[in-house]
């Protein structure tokens, strides 16, 4: 698969088959993560891989019970209530494992170098069959100190990138896409 390929055909997954995907090929797509570019070549990220549904299912209910109670102060949120709201709703949609992309610096740069690693984790993944997901409401939680505790690392480092990874249960269909907004300058 070519990197236009990739591009075109990676979907957000939100159904995933069951099985583990092994150490050894997350490591292999950390791998190819970290050839992301960052600013002045700092690479301030570290990974953290969950393979415990348990305790991504414990994490899900704290993680929706975080959002619900911001829920007031984030009106394009207040559509997702119900969904928040039920037990049955997994914010990581059963996936076998959770990439935790963190910052291990706190700057101007180090949030769009942690996405430019996550991006290419998720095209990496696509690639090699697997599907991925960003974990938007994970998000805050993951940024408090429990979530940080939970998750093991450093009160300095910063949760950016949750992503979900597995094995899809069925693709998802193409999403339409608007027109860019083009500006032409000079020549």
């Amino acid at each position: 698969m070519d990197v236009i390929e990739a591009i075109r055909g990676r979907r957000a997954v939100r159904d995933y088959a069951p099985e583990a995907i092994g150490r050894e090929q997350i490591a292999e797509l950390i791998g190819t993560a970290v050839r992301a570019p960052s600013a002045m070549n700092r690479q301030p990220w570290s990974f953290t891989v969950v393979q415990d549904r348990e305790r991504l299912e414990r994490w899900s209910t704290a993680a929706k019970s975080h959002v619900l109670t911001s829920l007031a102060a984030r009106p394009e949120l207040q559509h997702f209530r119900e969904t928040l709201a039920s037990a049955d709703f997994n914010i990581f949609y059963n996936a076998p494992a959770l990439v935790v992309i963190s910052a291990t610096a706190e700057d101007e740069f180090t949030a769009t170098d942690c996405a430019l690693a996550a991006q290419t984790l998720m095209l990496a993944a696509h690639a090699m069959g697997l599907g991925t997901c960003w974990i938007g409401f994970a998000h805050g939680w993951l940024n408090t100190p429990e979530g940080k505790a939970e998750l093991g690392i450093a009160p300095d480092h910063v949760p950016v990138a949750p992503i979900i990874l597995g094995r899809p249960g069925q693709a998802p269909p193409p999403t339409p896409r608007r027109a860019p907004e083009i500006r032409w300058i000079g020549g």
